[in-house]
């Protein structure tokens, strides 16, 4: 049979098909499909991934263990981002949830991630009364000398909520106990402020400076005066607290203490040398 007859080529169809450059043309065809198909199913799997993430976040907030560790398991990123860039450990961790934190912690929670205010999980740990979970991230190599957007470290912030033994191991650890926030105020003038007196000690005797003063001149002296912590002032007087140091608004500690309601502070000060 000719191919006149069934009019393929220059006959009665008029069509001329190159065979050849069809099946050349055939892979690039199917590459550029293929193609279109990964690009579709890695937006699907970001998606999921999006999703798993998010409710991981949510999981974090109920303090529901399960489903944290469920969503993990299926692909959950333990170091996602969410809102302030905080990951779920600081969520954990602010909230107490020292379960939530041991799962996070085992299955690789970032523990020096800084979120925008420049908190850590150890960081909102202590700031949440927390210092059970405060250990555990510290256990994970937790820096110890970070600073927050506020230039405080975490033996500030442990410090001013008065957990002494934390604070010993942050010391044990070589936490600076003279390091100063971004006003001047040091670890020992949180504990004096807050009257935790047995912190004030353990600061006092591993070399925190009594006489120090931040960048209005108060010292730990005048701000335990000041809050009427008799038994702190009297730890501060015994270390060499100077009774005549003044801030930059004339301030002593005797002054301060006479604004309070506590007769026996200003007593402790004036059978301490403390004039008007």
């Amino acid at each position: 049979m000719g191919s006149g007859e069934w009019g393929v080529g220059s006959g009665e169809w008029g069509v001329g098909i190159d065979w050849d450059e069809g099946i050349n043309r055939q892979p690039s065809t199917i590459n550029s499909q293929q193609s279109t198909i990964n690009s579709q199913q890695s937006t699907i799997n970001k998606k999921m991934t999006t999703d798993l993430n998010e409710k991981l976040m949510l999981a974090v907030i109920r303090g529901d263990a399960y489903s944290v560790q469920d969503f993990l398991i299926h692909g959950a990123d333990v170091n996602t981002l969410g809102k302030g860039d905080t990951t779920p450990l600081m969520m954990a961790a602010s909230e107490g949830y020292l379960e939530i934190v041991n799962i996070l912690l085992a299955r690789g929670a970032e523990v020096n991630t800084k979120n925008v205010t420049g908190y850590t999980a150890l960081m909102y740990a202590v700031e949440g009364l927390k210092p059970d979970i405060g250990t555990a991230i510290l256990e994970k190599g937790a820096d110890i000398g970070g600073i927050n957007n506020y230039g405080e470290t975490v033996l500030m912030s442990a410090s001013r909520k008065g957990y002494t033994e934390l604070v010993k191991k942050l010391i044990e650890l070589g936490a600076d106990v003279n390091a100063k926030n971004n006003i001047g105020d040091r670890a020992l003038y949180f504990a004096a402020e807050n009257g935790h007196t047995e912190t004030v000690q353990i600061l006092i005797e591993n070399g925190a400076d009594v006489n120090a003063a931040n960048i209005g001149g108060w010292t730990a002296l005048m701000m335990a005066a000041a809050q009427a912590y008799g038994a702190a002032v009297a730890v501060l007087l015994e270390n060499g607290a100077d009774v005549h140091a003044k801030n930059k608004w004339g301030g002593t500690a005797l002054k301060e203490a006479r604004k309070t309601v506590s007769p026996a502070t200003v007593q402790l000060l004036i059978r301490a040398g403390a004039i008007e």
